[in-house]
């Protein structure tokens, strides 16, 4: 089956907006930090590190973006500094592609882990990506990206993510991993940018996914497995709608993107 890395990284967007949205906000507590407080946190990084910080409202899917020092170098100037969207497209279109899914797939594993991080230390933990950004010249510039949480309801659902954007320089012993989920207050690293996707599907959901993806029917995976065929389609079904798919092509293809299925 050929992959779409474009496509690959679309999927996994997809499932990160799936995971973040579908969080509960009406009728819960009010988060631990309002929105005014976290613009004046972004705008503060901005200044004082000359980053560009990406300030999204998950709640109400916006996002506030404030330009330091480094979005001169990159020649970036946003045509909106208050968008409609979580995401800062006008910025990642700039992204390379590999970096860029390699950028999700970490943030999707760091949401994934959020239920064993207590609220009080959730500021603690930070993604940590290295990204190659085009310039306005059309060369690659490398930038260190940092995704943290800054606010949670009481309940745990996540209403303001801060990114910002830094240059890397090229120094001696100035280096920035590719890739890591780190809690900065003790220096543990908690995952890296390999981003594992294999606690989505269930073990079982897992085998009859590979098979799938071998273009198997359901009821040559019932005898290979030795199941019943009402049981391989209940695991299909549960895959579809773990996955956000309406079909066996679908799945397959987020399968791949995300290693569920391996290459």
């Amino acid at each position: 089956m050929a992959i779409n890395n474009h496509q690959d990284t679309e999927n996994i967007r997809e499932l990160l907006d799936i995971k973040l949205f579908s969080q509960p906000f009406s009728g819960f507590s009010q988060p631990n930090m309002q929105l005014d407080d976290g613009k004046m946190i972004a705008t503060l990084y901005a200044k004082l590190e000359n980053t560009i910080s990406v300030l999204s409202d998950l709640k109400e899917r916006k996002s506030y973006i404030y330009s330091g020092g480094v979005a001169q170098q990159l020649g970036f100037e946003p045509t909106k500094t208050a968008i409609n969207s979580i995401w800062e497209d006008e910025l990642l279109s700039r992204v390379h592609p590999d970096d860029l899914q390699k950028k999700y797939r970490l943030e999707f594993q760091f949401f994934k882990l959020l239920k064993s991080i207590s609220l009080n230390e959730r500021l603690n933990y930070n993604v940590i990506t290295k990204l190659r950004i085009k310039n306005n010249d059309g060369k690659y510039l490398l930038i260190k990206h940092r995704l943290l949480y800054l606010s949670s309801t009481d309940e745990g659902n996540v209403s303001l993510v801060l990114c910002l954007y830094n240059m890397v320089y090229d120094y001696p012993g100035f280096d920035v991993p590719d890739g890591v989920i780190i809690n900065t207050s003790t220096g543990v690293i908690l995952d890296s940018e390999q981003g594992r996707f294999d606690d989505l599907l269930s073990i079982r959901e897992g085998e009859i996914i590979q098979l799938i993806n071998l273009g198997m029917r359901s009821k040559e995976i019932a005898d290979k497995l030795s199941l019943s065929i009402h049981t391989v389609n209940r695991h299909r079904q549960n895959i579809f709608q773990k996955l956000n798919v309406n079909n066996a092509m679908e799945a397959c293809r987020i399968a791949n993107a995300t290693g569920l299925i391996p290459r």
